[in-house]
């Protein structure tokens, strides 16, 4: 009886699953700029509050593109997800003028990896882009360290994404 209890999924709402994401999200970032820290020097560590703040950008242009890409879910789910998705970024981005600020950034950073995503182009050279666009936006411009992270990092949304796929999702 155990055993079955523990191999039962239990259905999630999109909101605790987009807690999950978010969870993912800030761990990503985290280890990313951990790492990132001590491959930079005086100059660049002293923009790491933005690298980070860029991470979180690109990580969560990652997972909205692998939500609405995948098959592992019903396109039901998926537009729930991202509405979720995208009413929790702008909780988290506070009230007033700070937040629409907030969002009109996602919205470029959506708008120029969505580019780059579009591109009729192989995949090694969209990850080149995503690490050339990513380190733009970071305000050093092609660090090779933030070059090889942007492509570890879509990769690695898309694992978050498979690991959670076994997630029941509730849609009432």
């Amino acid at each position: 009886m155990k055993w079955f209890k523990s191999q039962r999924q239990e259905a999630v709402g999109p909101e605790a699953f987009t807690a999950s994401l978010l969870k993912i999200t800030c761990d990503a970032v985290k280890d990313a700029s951990q790492t990132l820290d001590k491959h930079l020097n005086a100059p660049e560590r002293s923009k790491l509050p933005k690298v980070e703040e860029e991470l979180l950008f690109f990580f969560v242009f990652a997972l909205d593109y692998w939500i609405q890409t995948g098959t592992a879910r019903t396109q039901e789910e998926r537009r729930i997800l991202r509405q979720a998705f995208h009413a929790h970024l702008a909780k988290i981005a506070g009230g007033g003028y700070e937040e629409q600020a907030e969002l009109d950034t996602y919205q470029e950073r959506f708008t120029a990896y969505g580019q780059i995503v579009n591109e009729t182009k192989g995949d090694n050279a969209k990850f080149l882009g995503f690490g050339m666009k990513l380190s733009e936006f970071c305000g050093m411009p092609n660090n090779l360290f933030l070059l090889v992270l942007a492509p570890d990092l879509f990769t690695q949304a898309l694992g978050s994404l498979v690991r959670l796929k076994s997630v029941q999702l509730k849609l009432s």
